[in-house]
């Protein structure tokens, strides 16, 4: 076989494993298709013939079948990953949200736990009114005058 010639089909051939990860079932296709690729070659005196001939022969159609049966599966694959990968960060973040307390949950906890404690909760009552006790009379106080 010539040798341009057989570097058209090893360019061929190698546009499926540098676009696709191949199974073990698309390699067996893969490699009957380019055995009769390379009978087709053999009979070729020359690349400009070969590619002339493939162009003609059933084999184009084909191989253009096969890369584009390749390129689905490869594309439903990716989006089943996609759908896969998605679904297993949505239950992390779930996962997350019902584990990891919120700031307000925080501090509402240690204020339980701070009243509970008998002097402190005290405290934190006494606090708690007089910081109620100004805010009302801001609101319904008088004002002075300045003079």
């Amino acid at each position: 076989m010539d040798s341009n010639i057989k570097k058209s089909i090893d360019a061929r051939k190698d546009a499926f494993a540098a676009s696709f990860k191949i199974d073990a079932g698309m390699q067996k296709k893969i490699d009957a298709l380019f055995a009769d690729i390379e009978k087709l070659g053999k009979k070729c005196k020359d690349v400009g013939e070969f590619e002339t001939e493939f162009q003609k022969s059933p084999l184009n159609q084909k191989y253009m079948d096969l890369f584009t049966e390749i390129a689905t599966k490869g594309a439903k694959a990716n989006a089943a990953k996609g759908a896969a990968v998605g679904a297993l960060e949505s239950a992390i973040d779930q996962a997350v949200n019902n584990v990891v307390p919120t700031r307000a949950a925080v501090h509402q906890k240690a204020s339980d736990i701070a009243r509970d404690i008998p002097v402190v909760g005290d405290a934190i009552d006494i606090g708690q009114k007089a910081s109620y006790l100004g805010h009302l009379g801001k609101l319904f106080g008088k004002k002075k005058d300045k003079k």
